[in-house]
């Protein structure tokens, strides 16, 4: 229950614009989310994008909200979090592992934040798949990835400027050690190039790029 606790906290600590990439991804749902369909967060956390979506889709639109996380913790805090803070949209949460599977149906937005890049990369084409097929016809992805660099002097760098943010942020170089450690063979990115070859390959038609800051990315994709 502890990394449930602080994990908003991490998060913005750790991930770079982190409040302005949940404000664009809302943003962006906002203009895909159809009347009478679905709004999917795959490892949604502790729903900070239910706040930001309910504050961009407009109530008569009728969305109905469904988050997804591996974590019955991060779960319990999301509701708790998500009632103490007023919100009255239509909303299921669900306690299931990615890697095996899930069904989404009936979306116009599906949003996948800081999500993939933890899926095994023998599973992620198969998530793809059924995010796909569960999306209506024009709707949408949102991925926000942490991408490796195009080459490794790029990766190089964008690595060590993150580390320094993370520095300024007030991490100690033992606890950004130790998170590294923590994270090896566990948080597995691709390059963004990656990224969009299997987006493409599960047959979205559109895919774009709207925020990217070193080695983290926005990517926006089409059915």
């Amino acid at each position: 229950m502890k990394t449930a606790v602080v994990f908003d906290d991490m998060l913005g600590r750790s991930v770079p614009f982190y409040d302005e990439i949940q404000r664009m991804t809302a943003e962006l749902a906002a203009d895909f989310a159809a009347e009478g369909t679905a709004v999917y967060d795959l490892g949604c956390s502790t729903c900070t994008s239910f706040l930001h979506l309910a504050r961009a889709i407009p109530r008569e639109t009728g969305v109905h909200f469904i988050g997804v996380d591996s974590s019955q913790e991060m779960l319990d805090l999301a509701r708790h979090k998500i009632e103490a803070d007023g919100f009255d949209r239509p909303f299921e949460l669900v306690c299931a592992d990615l890697a095996r599977g899930v069904h989404v149906s009936g979306a116009s937005v599906v949003m996948m934040v800081l999500t993939l890049q933890f899926i095994r990369p023998l599973y992620r084409q198969r998530l793809i798949r059924s995010v796909r097929e569960g999306l209506t016809e024009n709707g949408c992805l949102i991925l926000v990835e942490k991408v490796l660099g195009e080459n490794s002097t790029f990766n190089r760098l964008f690595i060590k400027h993150y580390y320094e943010m993370k520095t300024k942020n007030g991490y100690s170089e033992l606890e950004i050690a130790q998170k590294r450690e923590a994270l090896e063979n566990v948080l597995i990115p691709y390059r963004l190039e990656e990224n969009r070859e299997l987006l493409r390959s599960e047959g979205f038609r559109h895919v774009d790029v709207f925020f990217k800051w070193y080695n983290f990315c926005a990517i926006v994709a089409m059915k």
